[in-house]
């Protein structure tokens, strides 16, 4: 497994966890939003989240009530989980990620314009000298 716990650290606050704090719940749907096409163990999830043993294995099955989350398959006796692309939960929360990270793009563009026109533009004075290139007299 590549995926570092480095993303889920606090000062790197996605759009969810932004919006919805950093509860178990929250940082575990937040993982499979932002991975949607991994499958994760329960001690994966424990390593990547930096969250507790017992935390992973108390709050899974609440989301898997949800519909956020399905069991996708078993290898050996190690149970994987998937996010639930067609559940109506998964949708709605793809859509808020959306549309809030437009209305995030399109505030910092404002906030360069603002910038922009606040700042008077530095004037660049270029002298260009012209300056004779001497010839070596030649020798015919």
């Amino acid at each position: 497994m590549e995926i570092k716990n480095t993303r889920y650290r606090k000062g790197r606050d996605s759009i969810i966890l932004s919006m919805f704090g950093r509860s178990p719940q929250t940082r575990i749907i937040d993982l499979f939003l932002d991975n949607a096409f991994f499958e994760f163990s329960r001690m994966e999830m424990v390593e990547v989240l930096g969250m507790a043993k017992i935390t992973i294995y108390k709050t899974i099955p609440l989301i898997e009530n949800t519909g956020i989350i399905v069991r996708s398959r078993k290898i050996g006796k190690t149970q994987l989980y998937r996010l639930n692309g067609d559940s109506p939960t998964v949708k709605h929360l793809r859509r808020i990620i959306r549309d809030l990270s437009f209305k995030m793009a399109e505030s910092e563009l404002g906030d360069l314009h603002l910038q922009d026109t606040l700042q008077p533009e530095a004037s660049i004075e270029f002298s260009v000298e012209e300056q004779e290139e001497k010839l070596p007299a030649s020798s015919d």
